[in-house]
């Protein structure tokens, strides 16, 4: 029985699963694969250095590709191409993270599909495939509520100390209050969306902090504006997936409940829901 790999990338992290039928053969990760941010020659070296040791011991079929980045067919065929070095003889399929979060999400049902890690999106997806989507626009146009978008307040509220005391100590663990060091890490990067991703997470450790609680409750707000407030007369379920979303679990859950909006569930990763989707699709004896 041939494999299948599952990709869910999203600009940070990218996850790895391979499966046949009931059977996960392998699961890893790498950093996110997004081919708005890197090269061609920067992908191959992350697939090359974090999948090679996995790769020979079983027959690969099909790989699903589901990344952040991947909303154009240029960026999706730069990841075919990618992808089609280390699998030259396999059926490659390369879609947006937003499909796999909603497959992952809903299955079969319909459903508001939303992702915020350290990007955001959201869309309609009608059981088969998504109908209706506001763009992202990326973390310096959009991306509002995102990790990025965090990451952005706590990096200037920190480097115009105008942030409390506990969670400035927090960030100088690990980061100096150097703002050339901060303005070469935003602006000449490929990674700026990471590394602010980064820095707005150090509040997660005070989650009940009033600063906290005050800017998840502001990007909840933001998100909701411009990704999910077209949908409220839809009278459709919404599900959230992402690091960022498990994080402000409870803002989430209060603000959504104040809306009216019924949640079906806040995850971490989509990948689970896709391989049951998929396993229906390509292995319907299992």
């Amino acid at each position: 029985m041939g494999a299948t790999i599952i990709v869910d990338s999203g600009s940070t992290k990218a996850t790895w699963r391979a499966f046949a039928g009931n059977d996960i053969i392998f699961e890893t990760e790498s950093k996110g694969l997004n081919p708005l941010y890197l090269t061609e020659e920067e992908l191959i070296d992350e697939i090359d250095k974090n999948l090679k040791p996995y790769l020979g011991f079983q027959k690969i079929n099909r790989v699903y590709f589901f990344g952040a980045g991947c909303n154009t067919n240029e960026m999706q065929m730069r990841i075919q191409n990618v992808l089609s070095l280390f699998f030259p003889e396999c059926m490659l399929d390369i879609t947006s993270d937003l499909d796999g979060a909603a497959m992952g999400l809903f299955g079969k049902n319909p459903g508001i599909a939303c992702i915020m890690g350290t990007g955001c999106n959201a869309c309609h997806w009608n059981g088969e495939k998504i109908v209706q989507n506001v763009p992202s626009l990326g973390f310096i146009l959009g991306d509002e509520g995102s990790g990025a978008w965090i990451g952005r307040y706590v990096a200037a509220d920190f480097l115009r100390d105008m942030i409390p005391p506990e969670i400035h100590e927090l960030i100088l663990k690990t980061h100096p209050h150097d703002l050339e060091f901060f303005l070469k890490k935003v602006y000449q990067s490929n990674y700026a969306s990471r590394f602010l991703a980064q820095i707005g997470g150090i509040i997660g450790l005070l989650p009940d902090h009033p600063y906290t609680r005050s800017l998840y409750k502001k990007a909840f707000y933001a998100f909701h504006e411009k990704f999910i407030s077209f949908y409220k007369d839809s009278g459709l379920e919404y599900g959230f997936i992402g690091g960022i979303a498990v994080t402000m679990r409870s803002v989430i859950e209060e603000e959504c409940e104040q809306m009216g909006l019924k949640i079906k569930t806040i995850a971490h990763k989509p990948i689970d829901g896709i391989q049951d989707f998929l396993k229906k699709e390509l292995y319907p004896g299992a």
